[in-house]
C-alpha cells in the first residue's frame, strides 16, 4: 500500500496585508495616546495657572503621546543628520543669549521662526516628536480651522494654543484668508511673539504633491519674519509621504525618514535680508525684501531636502562661525 503525506505551505502575508496590519496598529497606538493625553489636557485646565504654563504642558503631554505611538511602530525608522541633537543646542544657546542681552538693553526680544517643508500629515507628527522640549513648549502654529472642529484633534489644538486660519475657499492652492476673522487671530499671533513666543509653520502653505521640488514660499510668513526681524532655521523631512500618504487616512506604513535642522538666519531676517542685496543679484535688485527672503529660503530649503538624500553626515560649517553679535 502506498500512503500519502500531506504537507502544508505556511501561508505567507502579502505586502497589501503587511500594510494594512502596519496601519492599523499604527492607528490604535495613536489614538488611544491621543485620548488618554487629551483627558489629562483636561484636567491641566483647571489648574489655576497662565495660559501659557498649561499650553506649555499641553504640548509636553502631546509630545510624549505621539513618541509612544511611534514607539509601538517600529518598522518605521527615522534618522536625524549626526548633529541634529547639536543643532538645536546651539541654536537654544545663541537664542537664550541674545534673549538676555535684549532683556539688559530693555528691548523686545525676537522670536524664532521654525520652517518646515510639507508632504504629508506626517510632517506634524514627526516635528512635534523631534524638537527639543525647550523648544516645543514656546512654539505654536497656524491651522487650518476645519481640525479645530475634528474630534479629538480639536481638543489638541485648543488646548496648545495653535492658531486658526479661516481660508475663504477649500479650492486646492487657494489662499485667500477671510480678513474679518483673521484680525482677532493675528492679534493673539503679535501678543505670542511680543512675549517671548516662537512659531512654526510650512511656508509653502500647501501639503506638496512632488515631495522631491520644494514649493514657492508665500510671502505672508515671510513679511511676518521681516516684522518681527525672526532668527529662522529650518527643520527639513524627506521621506514622510512614504510613511503617511497624502490621501491616506491614516499612516504607520515601513518606511525610512531622514531629517535635518539648519539654521538660515541667526542674525534674523533683516540681516539675511541686507547681505542677500549686497550680493547684486540682478534678478533680485527691484525685489520687496519679502519676495528675497522667500526666493533664498526656497533655494536653501531645496538644497537641505537633496542633503537628506546623501548619508547622515554634520553640516558643513558651524552656526557659532555665522552667528555675529551686534554691538
Amino acid at each position: 500500500d502506498t500512503t500519502t503525506t500531506a504537507t502544508t505551505t505556511p501561508t505567507k502575508l502579502s505586502p497589501i496585508m503587511l500594510n494594512g496590519l502596519a496601519q492599523s496598529i499604527f492607528a490604535c497606538a495613536l489614538l488611544s495616546n491621543m485620548l488618554w493625553t487629551t483627558g489629562l489636557m483636561n484636567l491641566v485646565y483647571l489648574c489655576p495657572f497662565g495660559s501659557k504654563w498649561r499650553e506649555g504642558v499641553c504640548l509636553m503631554l502631546t509630545q510624549l503621546g505621539w513618541r509612544l505611538a511611534l514607539y509601538f511602530a517600529p518598522w518605521v525608522r527615522t534618522i536625524g543628520d549626526l548633529d541634529y541633537v547639536d543643532q538645536w543646542s546651539l541654536i537654544v544657546s545663541v537664542m537664550n543669549e541674545f534673549d538676555e542681552e535684549d532683556r539688559k538693553a530693555g528691548r523686545p526680544t525676537r522670536p524664532l521662526f521654525i520652517l518646515g517643508n510639507h508632504t504629508s500629515f506626517f510632517d506634524t507628527v514627526l516635528a512635534v516628536v523631534k524638537m527639543p522640549p525647550s523648544v516645543l513648549w514656546r512654539c505654536r502654529t497656524y491651522m487650518d480651522h476645519h481640525l479645530f472642529k475634528l474630534p479629538i484633534l480639536s481638543t489638541i489644538c485648543k488646548s496648545v494654543g495653535h492658531f486658526p486660519v479661516y481660508f475663504k475657499s477649500d479650492q486646492d492652492g487657494v489662499f485667500k484668508v477671510d480678513a474679518q476673522k483673521m484680525e482677532s487671530v493675528e492679534a493673539r499671533v503679535d501678543n505670542h511673539l511680543k512675549t517671548g513666543g516662537w512659531l512654526c509653520f510650512f511656508p509653502e502653505g500647501q501639503m506638496n504633491k512632488d515631495p522631491d521640488k520644494v514649493l514657492p514660499f508665500r510671502y505672508g510668513g515671510m513679511k511676518r519674519a521681516l516684522e518681527f526681524d525672526a532668527r529662522i532655521v529650518m527643520l527639513v523631512f524627506r521621506g514622510n509621504q512614504t510613511v503617511w500618504p497624502k490621501k491616506a487616512k491614516i499612516g504607520g506604513l515601513p518606511g525610512k525618514v531622514r531629517y535635518s535642522m539648519r539654521p538660515i538666519a541667526p542674525n534674523g531676517a533683516k540681516n539675511f535680508v541686507e547681505m542677500a542685496r549686497a550680493e547684486h543679484v540682478p534678478e533680485e535688485e527691484n525685489m520687496a525684501d519679502a519676495a528675497i527672503l522667500a526666493r533664498r529660503g526656497q533655494e536653501l530649503m531645496q538644497a537641505q531636502y537633496d542633503a537628506l538624500a546623501q548619508d547622515p553626515k554634520p553640516a558643513l560649517s558651524d552656526l557659532a562661525d555665522k552667528v555675529k553679535k551686534k554691538d
